[in-house]
C-alpha cells in the first residue's frame, strides 16, 4: 500500500510534464520538448525540495540542523525510505532508496527529466550555501540505484 501511494503521488507530479512533453513533441520532437520544459521541471522541483532540508539561520546551528533532519524523517518517510548516518560530528548523510517522482517519470516515458528534477536539490543547496555544504554523487533520477545526500558543517 505504501509503494502504491508513493507512486500515485509521483504520477500526480509527473503527469502534467508528460502530457506537455507529448503535446510539444508533436511540433518540435521529444528532445526539444524536454529542453524547453526541463528548466520548468527544475523550478518546480526546487519549490518542492526546499522543504526537505531543515531550516537553520546560520552555519553555527548545524547541530540543530541534524536534530531537525531526524525530526523531518518522520514526515518524509511517507514518500522516501532513507536512513540517516552521522559519520562524524560535521556530517549528516542520507541514503535515499526510492524516488516516487523518478519512478513515475520512468513509467511515463519521460525519464529525461530526471536530471532537471534532481537539479532542484542543487538549487536549494545554492540558496543555503552559507549555512551548510551539500554533496551528492548519484541520484535515482539520473539512473542511479540510490540518491546520496551529504550535508556538511561549514
Amino acid at each position: 500500500m505504501k509503494n502504491e501511494f508513493r507512486l500515485f503521488i509521483g504520477f500526480i507530479v509527473a503527469t502534467p510534464f508528460a502530457l506537455l512533453t507529448h503535446l510539444i513533441s508533436i511540433f518540435t520532437g521529444k528532445q526539444k520538448a524536454v529542453t524547453i520544459l526541463g528548466p520548468k521541471v527544475t523550478i518546480f522541483a526546487k519549490s518542492m525540495q526546499q522543504f526537505f532540508p531543515p531550516k537553520i539561520n546560520n552555519a553555527s546551528e548545524f547541530e540543530l540542523f541534524k536534530t531537525k533532519l531526524k525530526d523531518k524523517q518522520k514526515i518524509w518517510s511517507v514518500l522516501y525510505d532513507y536512513p540517516i548516518e552521522y559519520p562524524d560530528e560535521n556530517t549528516a548523510k542520507l541514503i535515499i532508496k526510492n524516488c516516487p517522482f523518478a519512478e513515475a517519470m520512468i513509467k511515463l516515458n519521460i525519464s529525461e527529466f530526471g536530471h532537471y528534477m534532481c537539479q532542484g536539490d542543487w538549487e536549494v543547496a545554492k540558496d543555503n550555501s552559507e549555512k551548510w555544504k551539500f554533496e551528492r554523487s548519484c541520484t535515482i533520477g539520473t539512473g542511479g540505484t540510490i540518491c546520496d545526500f551529504t550535508y556538511k558543517r561549514i
